[in-house]
């Protein structure tokens, strides 16, 4: 789906807006472990993803998410220390906090 065919606002069944207490934690987080990272990792590096591939992911359980929902979900799971990189709405960086402290090497955002 590109850009210009992602919806801006998202109903619920119930009739009203879809805010991120709709989106389960669990379901974002079983995106990021679906998204294989497409480089090979030397000793210690973290295994980083997309947002946009972490987005379609997690689009494949929920159906199309507005972007900015999509990144308040991201945000949300930041903030409970969940995941890790980089929230801006940039490329993402997205990685289980639990993958960066099981290596030697912890990345800036998960220190």
């Amino acid at each position: 789906m590109t850009t210009a065919q992602r919806p801006t606002i998202r109903i619920t069944s119930a009739g009203r807006r879809m805010q991120c207490k709709d989106i389960p934690d669990e379901a974002l987080c079983d995106a990021v472990r679906r998204v294989p990272q497409r480089w090979t990792l030397r000793a210690g590096e973290v295994p980083w993803r997309m947002s946009w591939d972490v987005q379609d992911a997690l689009e494949k359980v929920t159906g199309p998410l507005p972007d900015k929902l999509f990144l308040a979900k991201v945000r949300k799971l930041f903030a409970k220390g969940l995941l890790g990189g980089c929230d801006c709405g940039c490329r993402g960086d997205y990685h289980l906090v639990e993958e960066c402290r099981a290596g030697a090497y912890a990345c800036e955002y998960c220190r």
